[in-house]
């Protein structure tokens, strides 16, 4: 049966769904994540990508358990691994290397200039604890204040490799880089294996290095898709899908563009907007966005500062609708650059809302992209049938 996966947004994150359903972790939690491009990339390797090595699927399933948690983000006993890290001890079997070189004379070069980059990302990593501080000491430390991700991460790579953690840790933190982890770990592994002779054959040693590459890449790019100057967020993926029947921009809350001031009607615009939401199955009113999908940025209402865009928001929202739409309405701001735009979710409503404006009230629905008013006795019917 073929498999099929979807991204489906929710109010702060996307969720991962898989033939229709929530695609759950092994330990009961959903699979989602704040970036939708993470869940993308996911979806492709799952598709597409290999399937022998380290899956981005499982460190995404691992971080969403760690932040529900459920796990500690890394199941490695640091402590424990230190102690025989084989970059913190000498405990380097250099007599493999010896051996493999006699067979492979080739390899010397090899084994040489990695080991010196190798030995050069460790000295510059370690260079940088206090005076004092015991190399075992300051590596738990530093592992201890990774940010989530980087613990899974670096706990998976542990798991697939083992080699301690230091050679891990210095990928991850950026002070070897993804050809130079794969040599190292190669120049490792010739260095500490029972049974060297493997490595003296250079096919063995080209596809190991596939692997190793594959599994790094994974690592870093799982990484970089986590840090949040990458995020593919929820705001930009609206916008990213535009106007419809849940989704209306709006360039400004209050600036007339036209007219170069501000008015009352264009206020009243994004009022409708969210009554009508609120009335029918919710919606998604962006403010500072163009109807093509640019950014004009809220700073055109020429308010102080971003704290007072929002309190004159929710002011008008609840002197025209009432205090009582608060728990269907949720706001936010996002940057862009020097631009902002204000994201206001609304939920359906569990009972009617209307919008007073100019001492009448009007109640307002979605009728496809738009929001419209209905007459007295067509909206009796419509609370009738919803509400």
């Amino acid at each position: 049966m073929n498999t099929s996966f979807d991204i489906v947004m929710r109010e702060n994150d996307f969720v991962l769904y898989q033939n229709n359903q929530v695609l759950l972790t092994p330990n009961g939690n959903e699979t989602a994540h704040s970036n939708a491009r993470l869940l993308r990339m996911v979806i492709t390797s799952e598709i597409a990508g290999k399937k022998q090595g380290m899956q981005p699927i499982a460190l995404l399933q691992q971080l969403a358990d760690s932040l529900a948690g459920t796990i500690q983000a890394s199941t490695t006993d640091a402590q424990e691994v230190l102690q025989s890290d084989p970059l913190l001890h000498s405990s380097l079997q250099k007599g493999n290397v010896e051996q493999i070189m006699n067979h492979q004379s080739g390899l010397f070069d090899f084994v040489f200039l990695n080991s010196s980059s190798l030995a050069s990302a460790v000295g510059s990593f370690l260079s940088r604890k206090e005076p004092g501080t015991t190399s075992n000491a300051y590596l738990a430390e530093s592992i201890q204040t990774l940010a989530p991700e980087q613990q899974v991460v670096l706990d998976v790579l542990h798991k697939h490799h083992r080699l301690g953690l230091l050679v891990h840790l210095l990928l991850i933190k950026g002070f070897l880089s993804v050809s130079e982890y794969v040599a190292a770990i190669i120049v490792l592994e010739m260095r500490t294996a029972e049974d060297a002779s493997p490595f003296s054959d250079l096919d063995y040693i080209d596809k190991r290095s596939m692997v190793l590459a594959h599994n790094a890449l994974v690592a870093t790019d799982f990484l970089t898709l986590c840090n949040e100057t990458n995020k593919l967020s929820v705001i930009e993926e609206i916008i990213h899908r535009g106007e419809d029947g849940q989704t209306e921009f709006k360039s400004t809350l209050r600036w007339d563009l036209r007219q170069a001031k501000k008015s009352p009607d264009i206020e009243h615009a994004s009022l409708k907007t969210i009554c009508a939401f609120l009335n029918s199955e919710g919606g998604e009113l962006l403010i500072g966005v163009r109807d093509d999908g640019s950014i004009e940025g809220i700073e055109t209402d020429q308010f102080d500062n971003d704290d007072r865009f929002l309190l004159h928001l929710w002011m008008l929202i609840k002197t025209t609708m009432g205090h009582e739409v608060i728990e269907w309405v949720k706001t936010s701001l996002q940057k862009f650059g020097d631009k902002t735009v204000c994201r206001v979710n609304c939920k359906k409503a569990t009972k009617p809302v209307f919008l007073n404006h100019k001492n009448s009230e009007s109640f307002y629905v979605r009728v496809g992209p738009a929001s419209n008013s209905l007459e007295i006795r067509a909206a009796l019917k419509y609370i009738e049938e919803h509400f």
